[in-house]
């Protein structure tokens, strides 16, 4: 059998199709009882759905929002912490605001051209654009946009668009670390992290850069380009036997219960307070930050943005989580 249409429905009940999808949209002011009961019922019958890309393709308004995951790697690991948490966020948010969510890998503007002529979007949350991309990124976007983590430069709006940016103050995180580990006798410690650019400002670049500013003893550098424990095993071989450093700064948590598994003995102190630190072996020391809130945060200055045409920025904070993990020397 062929899916009803909503001009099918509203024959047979006796209305408009406008009526029809004033009933499935809520819009109970518009519609008496008796008749939006009839139209329910006739919906429930025929199990009919609405083609949201459809009535959105038609409409010069759209109620779909795109969370757009920008990452040139070959997968996205949806488990690491701090996109599941910044999905969470914007999911909190998107059906309280009466939108519709749609979540899609990019790894060029051409995925993002190809997504706008497939389907109508009100605007976007993008997560992890990088520095030397954003411009070729950001001309291929229509809508307004919400960028969370992306760095372009120091400049807080380089472009003219409604766009929203969304960070958290790293230069607190890697004092906050630096501080508590100098507190606790620690005077040579590995700073590990993602891959980044130091010509480029990004997460990574300001997670290291600042700890090396604050830390007031040694530090050593080692990164990864993924949170895969072997290819982190393999980046640390040379210190597998001898260590030396008394504990280790990760610059996100994901890093550091990889790095736990290897170094048994040594201190460790994290950055984002993800659900399993607690449950580690020693409970991880780490900088907290609120990714769900951020989610949250990026979804609402999105909405603002689309039914205000004003943008708005904003920084999250961090603090410090003690538990188990760094020892005082």
């Amino acid at each position: 059998m062929s899916k009803m249409t909503i001009r099918e429905i509203a024959a047979m009940a006796g209305v408009s199709a406008m009526t029809v999808s004033n009933v499935i949209r809520g819009r109970k002011d518009r519609v008496s009882e008796k008749t939006r009961k009839r139209i329910l019922d006739l919906i429930k019958e025929y199990d009919y759905v609405l083609n949201q890309n459809a009535a959105n393709l038609k409409s010069t308004t759209s109620s779909l929002i795109g969370v757009l995951l920008y990452n040139k790697r070959q997968f996205l690991d949806f488990t690491d912490p701090f996109v599941s948490s910044i999905l969470t966020g914007v999911s909190n948010r998107i059906k309280e605001q009466g939108y519709f969510l749609m979540i899609d890998i990019v790894k060029s503007s051409a995925d993002i051209q190809i997504l706008q002529r497939k389907w109508k979007f009100s605007g976007f949350v993008i997560i992890g654009v990088e520095a030397h991309d954003f411009l070729e990124i950001d001309a291929s976007i229509d809508v307004p946009a919400t960028y969370v983590d992306t760095y372009y430069g120091e400049m807080v709006n380089p472009v003219s668009k409604l766009r929203s940016f969304i960070y958290t103050d790293e230069e607190e995180i890697s004092r906050g670390a630096a501080t508590y580990l100098s507190q606790r006798g620690h005077q040579k410690v590995l700073c590990y992290s993602f891959d980044f650019d130091e010509s480029e400002t990004s997460v990574m670049s300001k997670r290291v850069q600042y700890f090396q500013q604050y830390f007031k003893g040694e530090v050593l550098l080692k990164t990864s380009s993924s949170s895969d424990y072997q290819e982190i095993l393999e980046s640390v071989e040379e210190y597998l036997t001898f260590q030396p450093f008394t504990a280790i700064y990760a610059t996100a948590d994901i890093l550091a219960v990889k790095l736990n598994q290897i170094f048994k003995d040594i201190s460790l102190l994290g950055v984002d307070n993800a659900p399993f630190s607690e449950f580690m072996s020693p409970k991880l020391t780490t900088m907290a930050i609120d990714q769900v809130e951020k989610g949250e945060v990026a979804l609402d200055c999105l909405i603002q943005m689309i039914k205000e045409r004003k943008s708005k920025n904003a920084f999250l904070p961090s603090r410090l989580i003690i538990r188990d993990s760094v020892k005082k020397l």
